[in-house]
């Protein structure tokens, strides 16, 4: 596949970042005051203690969940396909006061960007993240490649239904099978705030190969759970139907939103 979908997609993250930077989606002044970015979809699969456990966040962003990371004692290092982001991230590490690597490259190049062969005991990554990615084969390579012996894929996302959708929720305008990519232009973040206009390109992802991806790499799954709700009210229909529970209107408790899983690599797990 060409590479095109990167440069769209590169500019379309650069645009967001400032966006989300000055979010009330985001809320930075609150978070450096203590609030945690992370929620209890993709907490319930990481280990109970990251005290010095050597992280590694995929599509990272501008590392607020990195750093909530680092808040809980991982040794943590970010990655995003945007410049812009890690830019941003190593200023909320600096404003912070908090250890944080930030590298800027895509996953797949990574192995080329970063020389950390098997180095972490946890690859992390969250909300909005795999969709970005037209190949899941290539995504479980990267994971495998960095990951020790013995440590865990945790993965938290948006359910392969949701994409179905068309905006208006009344009838499915993709199937539910990667057909190749979908593209969409926008300017508007998912948080509210305008940005420049933009054309990104993304892909569904059925659990078939998703899990089919990790299987094949030999990762072992022991924890899978899907959820009616997402944490985040992202969506334009989104209503909160609890706190920090957050369906579609008209759709509440029927359609499944969200998943988490985790996903060991086979060996003796030497972090302990």
């Amino acid at each position: 596949m060409s590479d095109d979908y990167l440069e769209h997609n590169r500019e379309h993250w650069d645009a967001m970042v400032d966006a989300h930077w000055e979010s009330d989606f985001y809320d930075v002044p609150g978070w450096l005051a203590g609030k945690d970015s992370l929620g209890p979809i993709e907490l319930s699969m990481l280990p109970d203690s990251l005290d010095g456990k050597r992280l590694l966040h995929l599509q990272c962003h501008f590392g607020q969940d990195t750093l909530s990371l680092a808040r809980r004692g991982a040794m943590v290092t970010g990655v995003d396909l945007s410049a812009r982001a890690i830019d941003r991230a190593n200023e909320l590490a600096a404003l912070a006061k908090l250890e944080g690597t930030f590298v800027h490259s895509d996953v797949y190049g990574l192995p080329g960007a970063l020389d950390a062969a098997g180095a972490f005991d946890l690859v992390f990554t969250s909300w909005g993240t795999i969709g970005w990615l037209p190949d899941l084969q290539k995504w479980s390579k990267v994971v495998d490649h960095f990951l020790a012996p013995g440590g865990a894929l945790v993965l938290a996302e948006f359910h392969p239904m949701v994409w179905m959708y068309g905006d208006d929720r009344s009838k499915f305008e993709h199937s539910y099978f990667n057909r190749g990519p979908i593209t969409e232009s926008s300017d508007t973040s998912y948080s509210g705030n305008a940005k420049p206009k933009t054309t990104n390109l993304g892909w569904n992802h059925p659990f078939g190969e998703v899990l089919g991806a990790l299987i094949d790499r030999g990762f072992i799954l022991e924890a899978f759970e899907e959820y009616d709700y997402t944490e985040i009210s992202c969506f334009s229909d989104c209503v909160e139907v609890a706190p920090g529970r957050y369906q579609l209107k008209g759709l509440e408790g029927i359609l499944p939103l969200a998943y988490a899983l985790r996903a060991r690599k086979p060996g003796e797990d030497t972090s302990a």
